[in-house]
């Protein structure tokens, strides 16, 4: 999730001005480290403005570490039945489709686990690099295509949000020159670790071209 996500995600769920002590599930959540060292404004430009506003935020991954709140398979029923006991008003589902291998199969999944007039977060991905968790389909879908994967639900809001590019993540190293030729360098080699040359010649691509993701609130009808 990058920075501009964040800062879009907050405004859209403080916009709903829903009740202090409702609750979120972020699922696909990842470790608390990653959300509060390796991408830092996750926790400082969402999580923690929403605790702030009173909402309860239930972090969920399939992968036990600290900082996930529940450890399990969303297309596994019986989790499935565990936290839609919760009694969730919000889910939010960011950039985890394009790592699986039937993104619609989950995303109905995500949905079920909260009631008729409850709201939806996802976002993926749609203009942006290959970037493997272990792997990465290049699902990359507008807003209009990611909001109908979901089986009656309504869009509230969509958006496709601008967030950077390449350059700029090599700005904030402190060194980009030298990163960069040597990301160039890497790149001349593409037999070597073919899989991780995927990676970095994918970045080069968007050195100037603006990272984008798809985004999409939905309120479940009924």
């Amino acid at each position: 999730m990058r920075r501009e996500e964040a800062r879009t995600i907050l405004q859209w769920i403080l916009a709903l001005e829903l009740p202090a002590g409702t609750l979120c599930l972020n699922l696909g959540s990842s470790t608390g480290e990653f959300r509060s060292e390796v991408q830092p404004h996750i926790e400082t430009e969402l999580f923690a403005p929403l605790k702030a506003a009173g909402l309860v935020v239930l972090h969920c991954d399939v992968k036990s570490a600290d900082g996930v709140d529940e450890v399990g398979d969303l297309l596994d029923p019986a989790f499935q039945s565990k936290l839609r006991a919760k009694g969730a008003k919000l889910i939010l589902c960011s950039n985890l489709l394009e790592h699986l291998t039937d993104a619609g199969r989950f995303a109905n999944a995500c949905g079920a686990l909260v009631e008729p007039g409850g709201y939806g977060i996802f976002t993926v991905p749609y203009s942006y690099p290959y970037h493997p968790d272990p792997i990465d389909t290049m699902f990359r879908p507008s807003p209009d295509k990611l909001a109908a994967m979901l089986e009656n639900w309504v869009t509230v809001r969509q958006e496709v949000i601008k967030g950077g590019n390449h350059w700029k993540d090599l700005q904030q190293s402190g060194e980009p020159v030298r990163r960069l030729i040597r990301q160039i360098g890497r790149v001349a080699l593409p037999f070597y670790r073919s899989k991780h040359w995927k990676h970095i010649a994918h970045r080069l691509l968007w050195l100037y071209r603006p990272f984008t993701s798809s985004a999409v609130l939905l309120r479940k009808a009924g």
